[in-house]
């Protein structure tokens, strides 16, 4: 109810923080840790970080706009900085005269730190936003909190992330946006030749929606991944529109060095290529 209310009396903007860069997780996966993306996900996470990651992704989505990533973690430290640029746009006039070009851009920088409260990973993130729409440009201020527990046996992990809690200090014109916060309550299973995860979440602009999926590794230097989420279902199209939803991808591995790829149709609109490389653990 509490949330219905404030959805009412507020402006949400700052839509790309929602959107996910990252091709590590393919799009899920708020349970899992130490990979070097936990304050990107789940700061809860970095409680369990020991050790040192570094990390880079590009995601091309539709439309020519694009979004990038830069993850740095060190033991319960992370770093995160996200972009976004539309590319160029025409201007046009009333009357459809064009006039020149202009973009939009946006670049949020996330700092966290975890710690240990008795056997729970808790995390506390803080993050700072610029965007630019032509000659506008906005500010704001927000933080990510997450907690995080491990039941060594099954190898079970459970999470639950509050993600994008902020608002706009400096509007575009007039008007103060709230960031699109994002609550998720997750739970991963942890295997010898893979893992398989659940996360149940609540977008501030769409309703419940489930995500699942995992990897399976083939070997030590290949793995496969897949994941589906229910909160696509609004782009599907006739024929394949069933796929909306569905992320698929691979890893390669070689000693601390690791790449991954995952692809996301969205049909009509196009699809999203994600690449991640990262180094460390």
């Amino acid at each position: 109810m509490l949330v219905t209310i404030i959805a009412l009396v507020t402006t949400i903007g700052f839509e790309f923080l929602s959107v996910d860069p990252v091709a590590q997780r393919t799009g899920m996966g708020y349970a899992l840790h130490s990979d070097g993306y936990d304050v990107h996900y789940n700061p809860g996470g970095l409680a369990f970080s020991e050790n040192t990651y570094y990390s880079i992704s590009y995601l091309n989505y539709f439309d020519g706009t694009h979004f990038g990533y830069l993850g740095y973690e060190r033991r319960q430290v992370g770093i995160g900085v996200r972009y976004f640029h539309s590319g160029s746009m025409k201007k046009v006039d009333e009357l459809g005269q064009e006039f020149g070009t202009f973009g939009v851009y946006h670049i949020d920088i996330n700092i966290g730190k975890g710690f240990f409260y008795k056997d729970i990973g808790i995390g506390v993130s803080v993050k700072a936003v610029y965007a630019s729409i032509d000659t506008l440009n906005a500010l704001g201020i927000g933080a990510d909190i997450g907690a995080m527990y491990k039941i060594p046996d099954p190898g079970v992990q459970l999470g639950i992330s509050f993600k994008n809690i902020g608002y706009g200090v400096k509007p575009y014109i007039d008007t103060r946006e709230t960031f699109p916060y994002e609550i998720t309550l997750s739970a991963a299973k942890i295997l010898n030749a893979g893992w398989f995860g659940l996360d149940i979440v609540k977008p501030a602009l769409l309703g419940f929606g489930v995500r699942f999926g995992g990897a399976y590794y083939v070997s030590s230097l290949l793995h496969l991944k897949a994941s589906y989420s229910t909160l696509l279902s609004a782009i599907r199209t006739e024929g394949l529109g069933f796929l909306a939803g569905l992320t698929v991808g691979l890893g390669i591995r070689k000693d601390r060095l690791l790449f991954n790829y995952s692809y996301s149709p969205y049909f009509d609109l196009g699809g999203g290529h994600r690449i991640s490389i990262s180094f460390g653990g």
